[in-house]
């Protein structure tokens, strides 16, 4: 059975770069390269009817950044998979905030490369197989609303290193000013992000909320131990004891078999 054909778009304002990032997209024989641009305003004089599945995109560009054309997108209702390919890691966070299924830092071997097409691939399979399995979708005449993607992990700046932090590992994450610490596998990571927008990032299945500046994964609760006026005491599998507000208690209880501890 032959696989879709994909379409995919490349914006970068590096000629070299560009050269080598459509002699690797050559390589996978299921995407269809649609454009090539080195500026945003070039992409944008592209056919207003085009919507390409795949978007390999640059973040510092004369005039106006992949951000910026990425915006432009989805404001016309246009939600391609993103894959970001710069030299800057500053803006992994950003990335992260626009739901990018990868974050390419300049230089990169071939073999990452092809890693963040499988990632692509995977996750543009997936809204594909959801839409034919959608009766919605199907009386609508195949579109959908666009829904949150990549909650299965997070994008981390680690010294200069983007990391992808499977969600499945973090334990907790919890506020610290203008960023959060994500705490996984006995490391702690810092992220310039509001914890709302963390929050909304993970699936509320396994995380929740137990006090205004910690997210838990319920997963790692080992012990609840009550507390005074309503709080209680939650200790994780490393040992890390956390609050769990009165307030944020109601969102525990799904949790929860059996009655309230104390």
């Amino acid at each position: 059975m032959n696989r879709p054909t994909l379409s995919a778009l490349i914006v970068d304002d590096e000629p070299i770069a560009r050269r080598r990032i459509r002699r690797l997209l050559a390589r996978e024989q299921d995407f269809r390269l649609i454009g090539d641009f080195g500026s945003v305003a070039e992409c944008e004089a592209l056919d207003a009817d085009a919507a390409p599945d795949l978007l390999l995109l640059d973040v510092k560009m004369p005039e106006r950044s992949g951000f910026e054309l990425l915006a432009s997108f989805r404001a016309r209702g246009v939600h391609p998979v993103v894959i970001f390919v710069t030299a800057h890691s500053e803006y992994a966070v950003d990335a992260f905030g626009v739901e990018a299924v990868d974050y390419l830092l300049k230089p990169f071997d071939d073999d990452r490369f092809a890693k963040a097409i499988t990632r692509a691939r995977a996750l543009l399979d997936k809204e594909r197989s959801g839409r034919e399995e959608d009766p919605e979708t199907r009386r609508n005449g195949g579109s959908q609303s666009p829904t949150p993607r990549s909650r299965d992990r997070l994008l981390v700046n680690d010294g200069g290193r983007v990391l992808f932090v499977p969600a499945c590992e973090i334990e907790l994450v919890q506020a610290a000013g203008k960023h959060v610490k994500i705490f996984t596998n006995g490391k702690c990571y810092l992220a310039r992000q509001a914890l709302r927008e963390v929050e909304a990032r993970l699936d509320a299945s396994h995380f929740v909320r137990v006090h205004r500046s910690t997210i838990i994964n319920v997963e790692q609760i080992v012990e609840l131990h009550p507390l005074f006026h309503g709080d209680c005491e939650i200790v994780l599998k490393r040992g890390t004891r956390v609050t769990l507000s009165r307030r944020f208690r109601a969102r525990i209880l799904p949790f929860l078999v059996g009655p309230w501890p104390g």
